[in-house]
């Protein structure tokens, strides 16, 4: 099967079209690559192209760039040039998963993390989500840590209080995201990245001020891989027997003392 076909029935063709279609296309390779095993990646750092062609992956699905801007152009450069060498001696066909992603009637990012979680509530199918039964933002700490295996997580604003509406801004969102968080009754904002003098400052004062507000930073990887390898069980062995695996880039930070 070629690496268009695979493409065509997770992106969807109305998603490979127009400006979702210049961020959901081929980085590298070629789309009539026949393919026998799928790599899936949150991004392909060079470990991740490594381990994958070492696999013998034809086809490697990330979610972020592979050249480090949104539309994923390559601009020579000392560190660009070593990555475009990589790619080409993997001679995997490279495809980008991430605006049909997020962009469905519901974001499947948010969608499997609430799964992973179990909270109960409504979910609008974009970022709003509204617990059946209220609880602290220590225990959605709690509940957090332990769905998605992380040792921790950043906080500003408050531990205590009760919480019923939630924003989910996994990964890095427009800022125009963030203006119902401080406009509305969200109490808390679960986020991967964020600019902190912006959105995290406005928290801390308000919690200071009495208001039930607290903003829960994952970082970006953390806060969205875990769609990747839903994404690589999914489709493992759903193309006529092609196996798919997912390969960890693990998280962006080291945490040292």
């Amino acid at each position: 099967m070629r690496a268009i076909e695979i493409m065509e029935a997770v992106i969807g063709k109305e998603f490979m079209e127009g400006w979702h279609g210049m961020i959901d296309s081929y980085k590298a390779g070629t789309p009539e690559r026949e393919v026998q095993k799928i790599a899936v990646c949150f991004a392909a750092t060079p470990q991740v192209l490594r381990q994958a062609a070492d696999w013998g992956a034809q086809l490697l699905i990330t979610h972020e760039p592979t050249y480090y801007n949104h539309l994923d152009e390559f601009h020579p450069s000392a560190l660009s040039d070593q990555k475009k060498a990589l790619v080409e001696e993997t001679g995997m066909t490279i495809y980008r998963y991430h605006n049909s992603m997020h962009f469905r009637g519901v974001d499947y990012v948010s969608q499997v993390f609430l799964e992973l979680v179990g909270w109960k509530g409504d979910f609008d199918g974009a970022v709003h989500f509204t617990l059946d039964t209220p609880t602290s933002p220590a225990q959605i700490i709690e509940d957090i840590c332990q769905a998605l295996q992380l040792p921790c997580l950043r906080r500003i604003g408050r531990r205590d209080g009760v919480v019923k509406k939630i924003g989910l801004f996994l990964g890095a969102r427009d800022e125009s995201v963030y203006e119902p968080f401080f406009t509305n009754d969200i109490d808390l904002a679960i986020c991967g990245e964020a600019c902190e003098w912006q959105f995290g400052e406005p928290v801390r004062e308000a919690a200071q001020f009495g208001m039930q507000k607290t903003m829960l930073l994952l970082g970006h990887v953390q806060s969205e891989k875990f769609a990747m390898e839903a994404l690589a069980q999914k489709i493992h062995g759903k193309f006529g027997g092609i196996s798919a695996r997912y390969f960890e880039c693990g998280d962006l930070f080291v945490y040292e003392r």
